[in-house]
């Protein structure tokens, strides 16, 4: 290849924007064994280098965020439990996963996107060391792979999805809601907020929600706003919690892969739950029971 080539081809790769790395301390404190159910792990390279024939934004160059740096967020925000998600960076290999879960196993649980040709005895493994899910989303396919919904499912696992549009609602949604036993959706279902409480995909969450089976992640992510506080996401967030607040779990998404606006700081983010979920007794069924109940951790001491 040319150096021509080779300088055109680098000039095409984006650098997605690091985390806030230095935290103020949150004005929400936190109950013991609050749980941050959306995070990924990414690096360090050198030893957990990202799959190089992954599908996914293949042109994105991200800093590491490794273990120890989520343990320091957790420690500045004053979380102490987490259900990691295997970025799709990794796709589909789950040893970063893997390994984070045998350092950690009192604190943390895992969701994974495996490749269909799995094995049982694979899955075992990953049962036994505290993987919890399985996750669906576009780049694992354009349908739901049933075969591993009801293999995993088996093992205890529930099926997580993220959805990334209306269209993709529209073609998961009756395999999303015939799941087996416990499912979650991500980042609120992304719904298109410009159209409130009364979208098609906003009114899917809610069916979904009145399983009784069903866990929603509250997530800002589907903002259109370039910037903090994204006031647009508060009417769906208020709608969930009068409706479901026992179905409920936060996520920081930290380290906010393919976000593209300004970063936004992690203690703002926490913060944002004082406004969206005013009552104390609440906030802290999201932050403490419902990933107990959801995800398996051990029930907290006193």
């Amino acid at each position: 290849m040319s150096t021509d080539a080779t300088t055109s081809t680098h000039t095409k790769r984006r650098h997605a924007p690091p985390p806030v790395r230095n935290l103020r301390p949150p004005n929400l404190k936190l109950p013991p064994g609050a749980c941050d159910t959306h995070f990924h792990f990414l690096g360090p390279q050198r030893e957990f280098p990202f799959n190089p024939n992954r599908n996914f934004v293949p042109d994105v160059d991200h800093d590491d965020s490794t273990i120890a740096d989520w343990q320091q967020m957790q420690s500045a925000l004053g979380l102490s439990r987490g259900l990691l998600v295997q970025s799709m960076m990794y796709y589909p290999g789950y040893e970063l996963a893997l390994h984070a879960l045998c350092l950690m196993p009192d604190r943390l649980r895992a969701v994974v996107s495996p490749r269909a040709g799995i094995t049982d005895r694979e899955i075992n493994v990953l049962t036994k060391a505290g993987v919890v899910g399985v996750r669906f989303t576009r780049p694992t396919g354009a349908v739901i792979d049933d075969s591993l919904v009801r293999r995993t499912h088996e093992f205890g696992w529930g099926m997580h999805y993220l959805l990334h549009d209306e269209e993709q609602m529209w073609a998961w949604r009756n395999q999303i809601l015939s799941s087996p036993g416990k499912f979650l959706i991500e980042h609120l279902g992304n719904p298109p907020v410009e159209r409130g409480v009364d979208s098609a995909t906003f009114k899917f969450v809610l069916e979904c929600i009145d399983t009784g089976r069903c866990w929603v992640k509250l997530s800002p992510r589907p903002s259109k706003q370039e910037t903090f506080p994204f006031s647009d996401v508060l009417p769906l967030v208020k709608q969930l919690v009068a409706r479901a607040p026992n179905r409920l779990l936060w996520g920081s998404d930290w380290p906010h892969p393919q976000y593209w606006r300004t970063m936004p700081s992690d203690s703002d983010l926490l913060d944002m739950m004082l406004d969206w979920v005013p009552d104390e007794k609440t906030r802290n069924r999201i932050f403490v029971d419902n990933p107990i109940e959801a995800f398996g951790f051990p029930k907290v001491d006193g």
